[in-house]
């Protein structure tokens, strides 16, 4: 992977934001089952120290640096990338004082929930095995911590009663791992004067047992004095493939070249040069009709990160992919907007002569046979459909000003879900361009028009009484408004309904 030509810099961390990262990178890849290795360590630690907020504390650091670590191991797997942020409790002030008000109040069992399961990030079965206590007690524990956090909570936030196991359990996990104060230095940590404080501090506990499994040195505690290089000018392009165009992946794929790397099933990201390279057959795959040009768009951003082998490490990665998604369709960086498709060669005077003689006949057979005409719709719609459970989540994309209307299949036969959507569209934004709106039912459409439908509710009442009521509703729309564009849900067989690989109505 071409690394560009960015200059390298040093980003200064203070020593214990540095100390407190790498105890929790190597201990969440040791909980992980991944070997640390120094090459290992090093990656993670670059990616999470940058990808931290400008000016955070050690604590908030430390507490980041599990989702960051993980977020690192997905991108090693090659899998999407996706921007890891404070959670929903980050402004509650969680403080010692709390623990020691846990500590005042549970038993050895609930020590042990508190240490092993939170501090830890062992699961209730695994303390069940290692501290041989009874499971049905570490689950009566478990839920009389929540519930004495849950009031602790409440002080500073009056929802707090309210909140989900899964929320309050990470209020605990924040508590179980606050430091002590007063932590040693990492060249002493190993030291007895500071045993005391290693036995009561979970940072610190962390770091003698990871120096001792031989998972770290100390000397990995320490912050280096010339600082962590990062490319803090780093170039990165990112590519994004609208999911209608993946037929002609593989041509986009060959396009990019061997340097870009897929975060994602439609989705590439590669270097500014591999990018001013590849950007000559992308315009071929669009002017030579291979590649429609709404249906692709990129972005070139500056930031920082590092290249790790074919891994890009760093927030640059995300913001490249958030700026191509927020891109329209058909506008890549360093290209401009694509050029529509090259028209066909002219065919010598004959052949045309030829084709207007077909052409004529065509025509006479055509009115014969046809009564209608086609139309083409006024506002054309691009939608994909994704089951999910007890109906779809559809994404599309139309003209700003397209009215949209959504028809589901329940129970009572085709309802209309969504009337008239305009203005109110913006309630289903991703924030990439497009729409997701999630509807239930066992078949779902969406219609696009100018103004919308003025008979909607009567086909729909109508098309109940039918055998085949989509069927009866798609003619009548098509024959009534010929310039509405229809698009329905994938077609379900009686075997996958019976498989249950399709979503069921359950209402």
């Amino acid at each position: 992977m071409t690394t560009g030509t960015s200059r390298s810099h040093a980003l200064d961390f203070a020593p214990t934001t540095w100390a407190a990262v790498t105890i929790r990178v190597a201990w969440k890849l040791m909980m992980d089952g991944i070997r640390v290795r120094p090459a290992t360590l090093c990656d993670a630690r670059v990616h999470v120290l940058a990808s931290l907020p400008r000016n955070v504390g050690p604590d908030e650091a430390e507490q980041l640096a599990d989702s960051l670590t993980v977020e690192f191991l997905s991108r090693m797997k090659g899998e999407a990338i996706r921007r890891v942020g404070r959670g929903p409790d980050g402004d509650l002030g969680v403080h010692l004082g709390w623990r020691k008000e846990l500590q005042r109040l549970v038993d050895p069992v609930g020590d042990a929930v508190l240490r092993l399961h939170y501090g830890d990030g062992l699961t209730i079965d695994q303390v069940e095995r290692t501290a041989a206590i009874d499971l049905s007690a570490l689950e009566a524990s478990r839920a009389a911590i929540r519930d004495a956090v849950r009031g602790m909570a409440s002080h500073e936030d009056g929802t707090a009663g309210g909140w989900s196991d899964s929320r309050i359990d990470s209020v605990i996990a924040r508590i179980a791992n606050l430091p002590e104060t007063g932590c040693p230095p990492p060249m002493a940590i190993l030291s007895d004067t500071h045993r005391q404080h290693a036995d009561v501090c979970p940072r610190c506990s962390r770091a003698v047992r990871l120096i001792r499994g031989g998972m770290i040195a100390p000397s990995d505690l320490v912050a280096p004095t010339e600082g962590v290089a990062f490319s803090t000018d780093l170039r990165v392009a990112a590519i994004v493939l609208h999911p209608d165009a993946r037929k002609v992946r593989r041509k986009v794929e060959r396009a990019l070249g061997n340097g870009a790397v897929s975060v994602g099933a439609d989705v590439w990201i590669l270097s500014r040069e591999e990018m001013m390279t590849a950007g000559a057959e992308i315009r071929a795959l669009v002017t030579g009709g291979h590649l429609p040009r709404h249906h692709v768009r990129g972005a070139l951003v500056t930031g920082t990160g590092r290249w790790s082998g074919s891994v890009l490490l760093g927030p640059v990665a995300v913001d490249a992919i958030e700026s191509a998604r927020s891109r329209p369709w058909a506008e890549v960086d360093t290209l401009g907007e694509l050029p529509p498709p090259r028209p066909a060669p002219p065919s010598a005077i004959r052949w045309w002569l030829v084709a207007g003689l077909l052409g004529v006949a065509s025509l006479a057979m055509g009115i014969r046979t046809f009564s209608a005409p086609e139309f083409q719709p006024d506002v054309p719609v691009e939608a994909s459909f994704n089951a999910v459970e007890n109906g779809w989540e559809i994404t599309f994309d139309a003209d700003d000003l397209a009215v949209i209307d959504i028809v589901a299949v329940t129970e009572n036969g085709p309802t209309i879900l969504h009337r008239g959507i305009r203005d109110r569209r913006g309630e289903w934004a991703t924030g990439e361009g497009d729409y997701r709106v999630y509807v239930p039912g066992s078949v779902v459409i969406l219609l696009a028009s100018e103004s919308g439908i003025g008979d909607l509710e009567d086909l729909v009442k109508r098309s109940r009484s039918k055998p085949a009521p989509m069927e009866f509703l798609e003619q009548w729309v098509r024959e009534d408004f010929p310039t509405v564009d229809w698009v329905g849900s994938p077609a379900v067989s009686t075997e996958q309904v019976r498989a249950g690989t399709v979503p069921t109505v359950k209402l």
